[in-house]
């Protein structure tokens, strides 16, 4: 069993004064106080940029001034040709104990490991990953929120082709980037209901034997025009599906995949708590994803409750399974919520076709309506944040949080 919080660093600085970190949005904030790292090489990672054995290298000393030291790229400059640019996105915040957590690290190396070799990107080892993290965290320290709801300090890592060249070939330098931004509680100043949904039946975000599981830079490009088209017909984003398997006439029989930049959840009224399986290589692999199914699991007998609430059945059993999706599936669907690193848990109050669309569909949640959604959807939420801040623990969690105080080797040493 894993202590309450699995970490036992130093207390960080306190939170920059000045500043409503609640209020901030989803976006760039306080970018004059940024700091950001910035790592080269022309074909691997060295000693040099980084050495675990002597906690020495580029990882912790080459940060930089965000507002005043732009990358130096040229017109030729292979990802801005050809698109060779992968990225993640983690969070830092403050615990109830005042200690700071990076959450669940190791699975965005895991993911940025894969994207770089499916966009021919050297790969970072975990112990750079890892240091260069928790160096951004240190040197934006004053940044990291204070203890609150929904608030932290964004991370995203970048990893692209930043040589010169014409020619369609890997790229022959390449820069590592970690830089951050504070941002609020998502949910502060929003409408009090959950999304509002489009499911997407002409365009597709990604197919099989594509780049749909890799979080390269060109899976959110291609989602752009499509999520300004569904924002001018009244919905919040986009629900793609496997365009593949849709026939006009039986959209019913679809499979659904997720949305521009989130996945997606189904409460069914037979107890079963599913999201699109990870087999068809089609969608991100997402962190709060993979930890709601492992908390869903774990603690499934905790959620009987909430269960019988959403679904009215006083028999119902929970499960939890990854499987294909169907569009049908949603008219079981007590609850339908999405996740992702902004804000972890959101409700879905309706899915619907638009005016684009051959087929007429649609679905109202009930308990989507209202924030933060209905009981599955909230305690769902209430139990990953007490995870997040260290008020619960298991041993499926060991290990989740991580203090970027703490020394190197206690960072990287679950």
């Amino acid at each position: 069993m894993s202590t309450p919080t699995d970490i036992n660093g130093n207390l960080p600085p306190a939170a920059k004064e000045g500043i409503d970190f609640e209020g901030l949005p989803w976006n760039m904030n306080c970018v004059d106080s940024h700091k950001y790292l910035h790592l080269t090489t022309t074909d691997v990672w060295k000693e040099t940029h980084y050495d675990p054995k002597t906690d020495s290298g580029d990882a912790i000393t080459s940060s930089k001034a965000y507002a005043t030291s732009p990358l130096p790229l040229y017109p030729s400059t292979t990802s801005l040709n050809y698109g060779t640019t992968i990225w993640e996105g983690l969070k830092c915040y403050r615990t109830t104990s005042g200690t700071a957590a990076v959450f669940r690290p190791d699975m965005n190396w895991k993911r940025f490991s894969n994207g770089a070799k499916e966009m021919c990107l050297p790969a970072p080892s975990l112990d750079l990953f890892l240091r260069c993290v928790q160096t951004a965290c240190r040197e934006n320290a004053d940044l990291i929120p204070p203890y609150g709801e929904g608030m932290k300090l964004y991370v995203r890592p970048m990893l692209l082709g930043s040589g010169q060249q014409l020619g369609l070939y890997p790229s022959p330098e390449f820069s590592m980037l970690f830089f951050v931004s504070p941002t609020g509680n998502y949910f502060k100043g929003k409408a009090v209901g959950g999304l509002k949904l489009h499911l997407e039946t002409n365009r597709s975000r990604a197919a099989r034997g594509g780049l749909g599981s890799v979080k390269c830079s060109g899976n959110y490009a291609v989602t752009l025009r499509p999520l300004m088209d569904a924002k001018k017909e009244g919905f919040d984003d986009n629900l793609y599906l496997e365009l593949d398997t849709y026939q006009e006439g039986n959209l019913e029989g679809a499979i659904i995949q997720e949305l521009s930049a989130a996945n997606i959840f189904l409460v069914l009224r037979t107890g079963e708590i599913v999201t699109p399986s990870l087999g068809r290589k089609t969608i991100l692999p997402g962190v709060t994803r993979d930890s709601i199914l492992v908390l869903a699991r774990e603690y499934a007998d905790e959620l009987r409750d909430a269960m019988v609430a959403s679904t009215g059945n006083d028999s119902v059993i929970v499960t939890v399974s990854e499987r294909d999706v169907k569009v049908e599936d949603l008219k079981n669907a007590s609850e339908v919520f999405i996740t992702g690193t902004a804000a972890e848990v959101v409700p879905v109050a309706s899915l619907a076709t638009g005016s684009r669309d051959a087929d007429d569909f649609s679905v109202t949640l009930e308990h989507g309506k209202t924030l933060p959604g209905g009981p599955v959807t909230s305690k769902l939420l209430d139990i990953l944040r007490q995870v997040m801040v260290g008020t619960r623990s298991c041993e499926a969690t060991r290990g989740w949080l991580r203090d970027p105080f703490a020394s190197a080797e206690v960072f990287r040493a679950y």
